[in-house]
């Protein structure tokens, strides 16, 4: 693969004009990996503003993993990165229910109540830190006696996942599932 100093000069300059921590972006370069495409002919437009919500109700297979749907999130702003999309034009949204509940607990709460630390807090952080708005349903946290103390300081209640969804698509939010 060939990569050209240009690129690489607008991909650093982007990621540093992100109001993040070097960490935060090391852990979503991390998560979000993936190929890059070369020789692109239908490029990234730089001017379009992204609204994207991921609808996450699967947790890990194994306690101490990554929920798998939160790396879609970072994996779009690492795309976006590479391709110098501003951050600022990456309106990302991750509503989370279901089974992936309980990987919004704090590393405390989550040890306690899966034997194990919480793998997806340090993304969680780091996508909250890149501007994703992080929601979880009401209801799946009543289902799962899950008290808001438990809960990650940053990630924010609807009444429903479905209201939360359907608050964001009259948004302009693509649904992503």
């Amino acid at each position: 693969m060939t990569v050209r100093t240009p690129v690489i000069l607008m991909v650093l300059s982007a990621m540093s004009a992100a109001p993040m921590t070097a960490q935060g972006n090391d852990v979503i370069r991390k998560e979000g990996a993936s190929p890059l495409a070369t020789s692109v002919t239908y490029p990234a437009p730089k001017d379009v503003v992204f609204r994207i919500a991921y609808a996450v109700n699967t947790g890990p297979e194994k306690p101490d993993e990554v929920v798998a749907g939160f790396r879609s999130a970072a994996n779009f702003l690492y795309v976006g990165d590479a391709n110098a999309v501003p951050r600022s034009n990456m309106k990302l949204a991750v509503v989370v229910w279901g089974t992936a509940t309980h990987s919004l607990l704090s590393n405390d709460a989550y040890k306690a109540a899966k034997g194990a630390d919480n793998a997806s807090a340090a993304l969680l952080q780091a996508l909250h830190s890149a501007g994703v708005e992080i929601i979880v349903c009401g209801e799946a946290l009543i289902n799962r006696k899950i008290d808001r103390k438990d809960v990650l300081p940053f990630v924010k209640i609807a009444p429903t996942a479905s209201m939360a969804l359907a608050t964001l698509h009259a948004q302009g939010y693509a649904i992503f599932r």
